[in-house]
C-alpha cells in the first residue's frame, strides 16, 4: 500500500512543497529528514493520503515521530 505526504513546511528560504509517496508515514518522514535534517522543526501544514482515499491532517504525528527519533538519539 502506498501513503502520500502532501503540503509544506517553512525553510529559510520559503516555504517547501511536498508531494511525497511511502509504505507508512514514518518512511516518508525518514526520507524527507534525509535531505533536509531541519524539517519538522518549523511550521508545516500536511496531509497524508491514505490507500482507502481519505485524508488525513498529520502535522502533531510528524513533530511527534521527529521527537521521537531524536530523542532514541540521546
Amino acid at each position: 500500500m502506498t501513503y502520500i505526504l502532501t503540503g509544506w513546511y517553512e525553510t529559510d528560504n520559503g516555504a517547501v512543497m511536498l508531494d511525497e509517496s511511502g509504505h507508512c508515514l514514518a518512511d516518508i518522514v525518514a526520507q524527507i529528514q534525509f535531505r533536509d535534517e531541519d524539517f519538522g522543526h518549523t511550521d508545516m501544514e500536511l496531509e497524508l493520503h491514505l490507500p482507502s482515499g481519505n485524508v488525513k491532517c498529520v502535522e502533531d504525528i510528524v513533530y511527534r515521530l521527529i521527537q521521537e527519533s531524536e530523542d532514541d538519539v540521546l
